[in-house]
This record gives structure tokens, sequence and C-alpha cells, in this order.
């Protein structure tokens, strides 16, 4: 199809059909605007798959799916950079929500698990603990 592509002076293709698809490099799906919609990427410790919301390409505004030999994470960004966590490690895991990011103490809740050992926490929007147990 490539072949056929460059003949015609293109490099768009509007169907594709395939039984099989072998990707040797990062895959990006990009949006008619040059906007990056999904990537796909991959190295020898891990891979990673990242949705964005349609607009600038950034951390905000995300899905992202992390997984290698060690653990994996599954988190979600909004404009703000708050979101939501849930993460696996070899020793325990967790789930976080904090509404903004790169603000401490700035309220959240969080679940951890560590070698049989638990915390439970969440902060108020003034960063006070309002709960906790070990």
């Amino acid at each position: 199809m490539t072949t056929r592509c460059a003949e015609l002076g293109s490099d768009t293709i509007d169907e594709l059909t395939v039984r099989k698809l072998t990707v040797l490099e990062d895959l990006s799906v990009i949006a008619n605007n040059g906007d990056h919609r999904v990537i796909i990427s991959w190295n020898e410790l891990s891979g990673q798959v990242s949705c964005y919301c349609p607009g600038e390409m950034d951390v905000a505004d995300r899905a992202t799916l992390l997984v290698g030999q060690l653990g994996g994470i599954a988190g979600v960004t909004d404009k703000n950079g708050g979101g939501a966590s849930l993460t696996l490690g070899m020793e325990g895991g967790g789930v976080t929500i904090f509404p903004i990011a790169g603000v401490t103490g700035k309220g959240g809740a969080a679940l951890g698990i560590a070698e049989r050992d638990g915390v439970i926490f969440t902060k108020d929007k003034l960063g006070k603990l309002r709960s906790f147990k070990q």
C-alpha cells in the first residue's frame, strides 16, 4: 500500500484493513489538525499507552497505562493536572486522587498497601489531615 501511495504522490490512506500489523518503533495516532491523540511506546523495560484530549499535547488531559517488569500504573489527569492513579509494584500498590498537580496540601485521598501494612488518608482543601490509619 505504501508503494501505491508513493506512486499517487500521497502519504494518506483513507482506509486500510490488515490481519496483522507489526510496528518496529513507537506508534502515534494523529488528528487531522496534527495533534497527537494516542501514543503507544515501549523500550526494554516497559510499555506505555497514552490517550490525549483535543488541544495541546501535555501531561494534563490524558489517560496513561504503563506496564513494566516491576509493576504498572493507570492514571488520568485533567487540564489542571489533578487526577487519579492506580499503581501496583513488587512490594504493594496504591490508589490516589489529587485535585491540582504541583500544589501541596490542597486536598486529596490515598490508599496504600506495602508488605501487608496499609495506610488511608484524606486531606481537606487547606491541606489538613482528616483521617489516617496504619
